[in-house]
Order: C-alpha cells, then sequence, then structure tokens
C-alpha cells in the first residue's frame, strides 16, 4: 500500500516544479532589475540600503529555488 509518506521530501518539492519554475524566474528577473538599479542610486541613502536588502534576499530566493529545480530535473 503506497502512501503519502513513500515519497522523500524532495520529491514532494517536484511535485510544485511549476511553482518553483515561477519562483525562479520572478526571483531572477527582479534580481536582475535591482542590480541595475543598485549601480544607478547614491550609496549611503536609505534607497541604497533596501536595495542592497533586497539584492540579498532575491539572490538566496533565486539560488534556493534554482537548487530545487536541479535536483527535480
Amino acid at each position: 500500500m503506497a502512501s503519502k509518506y513513500d515519497k522523500s521530501y524532495l520529491e514532494h518539492l517536484c511535485d510544485y516544479e511549476q511553482g518553483w519554475r515561477l519562483l525562479f524566474t520572478f526571483s531572477a528577473g527582479f534580481l536582475g532589475i535591482m542590480l541595475i538599479w543598485l549601480f544607478s542610486i547614491d550609496s549611503g541613502s536609505p534607497t541604497y540600503v533596501v536595495t542592497v536588502m533586497n539584492v540579498v534576499g532575491l539572490s538566496v530566493l533565486a539560488v534556493l529555488s534554482g537548487f530545487v529545480l536541479s535536483r527535480c530535473e
């Protein structure tokens, strides 16, 4: 008898591969926009700090979602 507990955690994550692909696409796209914006604003301004935080967060999100996608294929 097969149950939902017969799958590994990664197999459960791979069930949502389309969502992971969407998350990766959006995070990589916005990361590109933030990197362009990062070099066009004054360093030391509050906007710069928020942009750096966005770059760090989007980088982590892109790497994690990309890792899950690479393991699913």
